[in-house]
């Protein structure tokens, strides 16, 4: 007499299948959200080295010629050579011999005017990256003020 043995196969249920795919789902879930977070931060902490870096350099411009750079040509004075009132030139010489202080603006990396470079007066306007006064020689991001970092600082209070 032969005896047959039915082997059974084993295989996963459907509700096996669902709850590993509802974990996995959680999981991507939670790690999109901590790269999000993660490039959120890298973008604010940018921002806070390019102000650190340019406002070190405004303060270098002032010792050498006692006062701030002008709104109006302040690109040029902080990229270029310029002489002891402030007039730039592409070259130095004789005359011009202090700068460049920043090789280029920096870009704004946050906001919804991210990627320019512009700079203009410390009320927010749209496609400019910088916000500036030369009295004071406070420079800032020009961002409107509900733009903020993951703590909710907004970008511009920097």
């Amino acid at each position: 007499m032969r005896t047959s043995r039915v082997q059974r196969q084993r295989a996963f249920t459907l509700v096996e299948i669902l709850i590993v795919v509802i974990i996995l789902g959680i999981l991507a879930t939670i790690i999109i959200g901590l790269f999000q977070n993660g490039t959120k931060d890298a973008a604010a902490a940018s921002l806070k080295d390019n102000l650190r870096n340019v406002r070190s350099q405004l303060q270098l411009y002032v010792a050498q010629h006692g006062g701030y750079p002008s709104l109006a040509n302040f690109e040029q004075q902080m990229t270029q050579y310029t002489d002891a009132d402030g007039n730039v030139s592409a070259v130095k010489n004789a005359t011009h011999q202090y700068g460049p202080y920043i090789i280029s603006m920096p870009v704004l990396p946050v906001g919804v005017n991210k990627g320019k470079t512009g700079v203009t007066s410390l009320t927010y306007t749209a496609g400019f990256g910088w916000g500036y006064e030369p009295t004071s020689g406070i420079i800032k991001a020009n961002t409107p003020d509900t733009e903020v970092d993951p703590d909710g600082v907004a970008f511009n209070t920097y």
